[in-house]
């Protein structure tokens, strides 16, 4: 069940995996504080899953790409799991 899950998402144009599947609710966001810098995106921090534990990783700026938008990652639901879905640079329009 968990493979078919994964390869629909790839189908679909998410990235999951086996490590990236919750069978329990993440924590709330942390907040964090975004500076404006131009010539980069932030790139908001997110809970995952360390040994049966949530754990915080941090928010980090990474350089815009010219044509492009990034669109943040989430955890969503997929039957009685939470599957992490990889934040991605779409193209605008």
């Amino acid at each position: 069940m968990r493979k078919m899950l994964v390869a629909l998402l790839a189908m679909a144009g998410c990235y999951a995996s086996a490590d990236y599947v919750a069978y329990d609710e993440p924590p709330p966001p942390r907040e964090e504080i975004v500076v404006a810098r131009p010539g980069y995106v932030f790139v908001h921090g997110h809970w995952w899953r360390d040994s049966g534990r949530w754990r915080w990783r941090e928010g980090a700026y990474v350089r815009e790409r010219p044509g492009f938008v990034w669109v943040e990652g989430g955890w969503r639901q997929h039957g009685g799991r939470r599957v992490w879905v990889e934040g991605s640079w779409r193209r605008r329009g």
